[in-house]
């Protein structure tokens, strides 16, 4: 399952769902719950899913072989064959298919759309004849699916609307997801170009793929001052309140600058490390903002 990168799906959901009951809290729609509690179940199993077909597929075409320094593969150590894991893809994707069913039911033909898309992505990432990670698109479709389908997507089932806020957010939670993705194509960077693996790392190369991992962490911390000086209410904020927002804050920005320096300075395993914390990054990104609209909405 991979649990190490779950943040990729919890925080997308958190950030847009907190974004909708920040706004009923202020009279603006109204927020439901359960559908919250669906969304986000519909999230992590699609999640799941991505990480299963990654592990079968990526090793039906040769991706991992002896000299992987990413975490151990069930398929290629021979834990589980290929059709054992591509059934626990099947269960996995017919748990998401109900969850999904119920987002199209309250939400309309769109998210037929959407929900189809993003089987078809999920697919497509590593399978077929053109995988979308064998060329150069694997960041591009998280910021996509992760990003705005995931924020935007939860937000506009709760509210009917998407203000520009709600696109920032999402592009937000898109960048931090896709600098999860980079880590670990740089981290395989060799081995997937000696695999005919072209990734955007394999395409770009170390240097600049470290450069653009940076960009991916610090552009959503600039964005997130914009957010908080120009959408947010001020509010009348506790002592108590200030010390927890201010503090989250300078925790994420502190860790995403030390992992913009450690990008460039670790190697080989060491990245699966870097990957754990980006992911970690991630949601702790998601955490902060949602803590911040909680306590301005609420004051």
């Amino acid at each position: 399952m991979r649990p190490k990168t779950l943040p990729a799906a919890l925080a997308p959901v958190l950030l847009g769902q907190t974004l909708a009951w920040a706004h009923a809290h202020a009279g603006q729609g109204w927020f439901d719950w359960p559908l919250a509690g669906m969304i986000l179940l519909c999230a992590v199993l699609l999640q799941v899913a991505v990480n299963f077909a990654n592990d079968v597929f990526d090793y039906q075409a040769g991706v991992d072989g002896a000299g992987r320094l990413g975490p151990k593969r069930v398929v290629a150590q021979g834990w589980l064959k290929p059709w054992q894991l591509k059934l626990g893809l099947v269960v996995v994707l017919a748990l998401a298919l109900v969850c999904g069913s119920y987002l199209v039911w309250y939400g309309g033909w769109l998210y037929l759309g959407l929900g189809v898309a993003s089987l078809l992505a999920l697919l497509a990432y590593s399978a077929g004849p053109w995988p979308l990670a064998s060329h150069a698109l694997g960041e591009a479709t998280v910021f996509v699916f992760f990003g705005l389908v995931a924020v935007a997507g939860g937000y506009h089932l709760q509210q009917g609307q998407l203000p520009a806020v709600v696109w920032v957010a999402a592009t937000q939670m898109g960048l931090l997801t896709a600098a999860i993705m980079l880590v670990n194509n740089v981290r395989d960077l060799t081995s997937d170009a000696a695999a005919g693996k072209h990734t955007l790392a394999v395409r770009l190369g170390e240097l600049r793929a470290e450069g653009l991992y940076r960009w991916l962490l610090l552009v959503p911390v600039a964005l997130q001052w914009l957010v908080v000086e120009w959408t947010l209410p001020d509010g009348d904020l506790t002592l108590a309140q200030r010390l927890l927002s201010t503090g989250l804050w300078v925790w994420v920005v502190a860790q995403a600058v030390r992992l913009s320096y450690l990008i460039a300075v670790r190697r080989g395993v060491s990245l699966n490390t870097q990957l754990a914390q980006t992911a970690a990054l991630t949601l702790a990104f998601a955490v902060a903002a949602a803590v911040e609209l909680v306590v301005r909405h609420a004051s």
